[in-house]
């Protein structure tokens, strides 16, 4: 009785064996849905490359997360971020000043660029000097606080002219600059990436201040280093989400060295989903960006560079008071991003 016992038992758990076997053929797989993190931009531009890399490149999905990019137009493109509706912006250094003055409590948590990338650029020979443009108009950026109207505003002011006053700065992209000039809407324009200075140029234009002279810099910001494009997250955000934060500068910081390393065509190729049918435009713009250093490639600010940033937001307009560095940069997720990268 006893051994049938036993055989009964042994069956039973024979049984339970091979149920759990044929149950079980598949391996159960974890959950891989990514988290989703939100950028939004004034426009899509080249210099904030090492984000869509990271995203092209599949960084972000290493760490768990998937990136969309929202291009607002018409708007303050930082304002759904300071509202909670998204979670990093890519602008420029002088927002992040003018945001700060105002009360914005915000940190820039990588600089993507490292030169100023600008030039001011007329429609032709008639206007071959600043002087040239007193009661002209130059098209650039989209509202006051923007880059482009930044560096326009400080180039006047520079010259012993009153911008808005002497010459008018107006809301105006890229695509628009030739139609513009050529219907005499506009006298000049700032061109904003290396594609656009050669449209200007090779449709007669004439460069008149070219950020990457560094003697030219030296004389109108003190500094020939000037990290320009950023990208920044709330206070609130990082104090609440740091593990994300640590993700994303990670991820962005491997995009850049990516960047640094590889071919031109390498990085236009893996560029080009976020520029359809742009590769040539792409490709023109790292070989620029190769051959005048304009890439970031540490993330970090430079103590030269962010004074060039205070004063010529001054010269601007945009704030009137000295703002610390420690206001404007949280820094700690790149030390901790290259010590990963550099241990791998």
């Amino acid at each position: 009785m006893k051994k049938a016992l036993i055989l009964a038992a042994l069956i039973a758990a024979s049984i339970v064996m091979l149920a759990s076997c044929n149950t079980n053929t598949e391996p159960e797989t974890p959950d891989t849905e990514l988290q989703k993190i939100i950028f939004t931009e004034p426009a899509r531009v080249y210099h904030w490359a090492p984000a869509y890399l990271a995203q092209s490149l599949g960084y972000f999905e290493e760490v768990g997360l998937e990136a969309e990019f929202q291009t607002v137009t018409g708007a303050d493109a930082s304002a759904p971020v300071l509202a909670g509706d998204a979670q990093f912006g890519l602008r420029g250094i002088e927002m992040a000043l003018i945001a700060t003055e105002a009360g914005n409590n915000l940190k820039i948590v990588v600089s993507t660029t490292g030169r100023m990338p600008y030039q001011l650029i007329t429609a032709n020979d008639t206007y071959a000097a600043i002087e040239d443009l007193q009661g002209q108009i130059i098209g650039g950026g989209h509202g006051p606080s923007s880059a482009p109207q930044t560096f326009a505003r400080a180039i006047i002011e520079h010259a012993g002219l009153i911008p808005d006053e002497d010459v008018a700065v107006v809301d105006m992209y890229s695509p628009a600059y030739l139609a513009a000039m050529e219907a005499d809407e506009a006298q000049a324009a700032i061109a904003t990436n290396p594609w656009s200075k050669k449209q200007l140029l090779d449709n007669g234009g004439v460069l008149l201040v070219d950020g990457a002279d560094d003697e030219a810099m030296m004389d109108l910001m003190g500094s020939s280093s000037y990290e320009l494009f950023m990208i920044f997250a709330t206070d609130e955000y990082i104090a609440a989400e740091p593990e994300t934060v640590q993700k994303v500068v990670t991820a962005i910081s491997k995009a850049t060295r990516f960047m640094e390393e590889a071919s031109a065509s390498e990085v236009a190729e893996k560029l080009e989903p976020f520029f359809e049918g742009r590769y040539e435009e792409m490709l023109y713009c790292v070989e620029q960006d190769k051959e005048f250093g304009l890439l970031n490639t540490t993330g970090y600010h430079t103590e030269s560079g962010f004074m060039a940033a205070t004063n010529i937001t001054k010269k601007a307009g945009g704030i009137t008071t000295d703002i610390p560095a420690s206001a404007v940069y949280d820094e700690s997720f790149l030390e901790n991003a290259w010590a990963e990268i550099d241990a791998n």
